[in-house]
């Protein structure tokens, strides 16, 4: 069966994270994404390590299975007339540079747009495409920061802290996947395709949208919680004698179950800790009358009686153990292919099943002008045009792979 975004093309013009896990959403569920990237240098992921079989960047591979590479000057006229040849023939365009950055070559939305009406063209910035910081530049760390992410995270005696994973790169990754799949579902009523506009920005607020909801209730500025929640004690990670221990405790039912399990059962009468309003100011105390016991005995021994209390609970699992998880293995999340002439690569597998077209994993992540004649062969250059072209450095065709010299490795 045909997967759900089979028939959809999509140009991708994108660096880093965000673009390209936008990008490479729209490929695993069938859509022809062809990667844009620049001759000689490539996406700048390529060059983050670590590297797979010292030659493909995990971080790029991360975030372009399912695509075509292409290596085109876009400083060039030439180059920018092969972007825009194919980009007026596809259902949608992909960027994440700084706002103006491809208006300026042409590749804005209203010029295309006049050429092929039912573009969608979705720019992902880092503040969006309006107000004073609409062509400022923003990252990850610097968006965690900037929208108030940092401020609720770690320890609440240590410092700010950055969430683990790119939270604000993925988060507008997703969330222009989305708006793209909106537009794509009005153009079949209007005909017609429109400009998404999405940031890391907007997309962290939407994340964090309990806590937002929150200060504009209570006026209080909410802090770090470490590992829990900033009301329920009950809702955190405890140190068990060998590992740490989540706890999630969140109604009554379940409460009445940890005090089984803790063998108090009196706590479930104590006035201070009555309900969830009395739990969450006595928070401190709690913690530490829980934490006391918590410490006696390892996780296997709280983690039997949670579950026999329908408590949920989970060990802190380190990557290595998420990977080996039988429900992950179940749930087919974890995806292993080939990388052609090197060698097998892992990466994460696909977060959306269907029962009736479901997406797959069809391409590995292209080496830098792996797909640049195929491409412009199929939108109708010739041979000797794309040697001519590629000859004067206007677009770069696939070199093979290109191991990275090991640091301290002689030249």
């Amino acid at each position: 069966m045909t997967a759900p975004l089979t028939g959809i093309k999509v140009v991708e013009i994108s660096v880093a994270m965000a673009g390209p896990f936008c990008g490479m959403l729209l490929g695993d569920y069938g859509a022809d994404v062809v990667k844009i990237e620049r001759t000689v240098t490539g996406d700048d992921s390529r060059v983050w390590a670590p590297y797979f079989h010292d030659s493909m960047s995990y971080y790029y591979a991360a975030a372009n299975r399912n695509k075509r590479g292409m290596a085109i000057d876009l400083k060039s006229p030439e180059g920018v007339a092969i972007a825009r040849k194919l980009i007026e023939e596809a259902d949608v365009f992909v960027h994440n540079y700084r706002m103006g950055a491809l208006d300026r070559l042409g590749l804005d939305y209203e010029s295309l747009s006049k050429v092929n009406p039912r573009l969608v063209y979705c720019a992902i910035s880092g503040f969006g495409a309006t107000g004073p910081l609409s062509r400022e530049p923003a990252n990850d760390l610097f968006m965690q920061a900037y929208a108030g992410s940092m401020s609720i995270t770690g320890d609440p005696e240590g410092s700010p802290a950055k969430m683990g994973m790119s939270v604000a790169d993925v988060g507008a990754g997703m969330f222009g996947t989305i708006g793209i799949m909106m537009a794509l579902e009005t153009r079949h009523r209007t005909g017609r395709g429109q400009r998404v506009d999405t940031s890391l920005l907007e997309g962290h607020m939407s994340m964090l949208a309990q806590f937002f909801t929150r200060y504009f209730s209570s006026g209080e500025v909410p802090g770090p919680s470490g590992s829990g929640s900033l009301g329920s004690p009950t809702y955190r990670a405890y140190q068990a004698s060998d590992q740490w221990l989540v706890i999630s405790s969140f109604n009554q039912r379940m409460w009445k179950g940890l005090c089984t399990v803790l063998e108090r059962p009196e706590w479930v009468d104590d006035p201070r800790f009555l309900n969830p309003e009395m739990r969450s100011l006595n928070r401190p105390l709690l913690i530490q009358m829980i934490g006391d016991i918590i410490i006696t005995q390892p996780l296997a021994h709280w983690q039997a009686r949670l579950i026999e209390q329908d408590v949920p609970c989970s060990p802190v699992n380190t990557i290595d153990k998420v990977v080996a998880q039988p429900q992950v293995l179940a749930r087919d999340m974890v995806h292993e292919m080939d990388l052609d002439g090197l060698g097998k690569i892992a990466m994460a597998g696909l977060p959306i099943k269907f029962s009736e077209s479901p997406g797959e994993i069809r391409l590995p992540p292209p080496r830098l002008g792996q797909h640049t004649a195929e491409v412009m062969e199929a939108a109708g250059y010739s041979t000797e045009q794309i040697q001519a072209l590629a000859a004067q450095g206007t677009i770069g065709l696939d070199p093979g792979w290109i191991k990275v010299p090991k640091v301290g490795a002689s030249a």
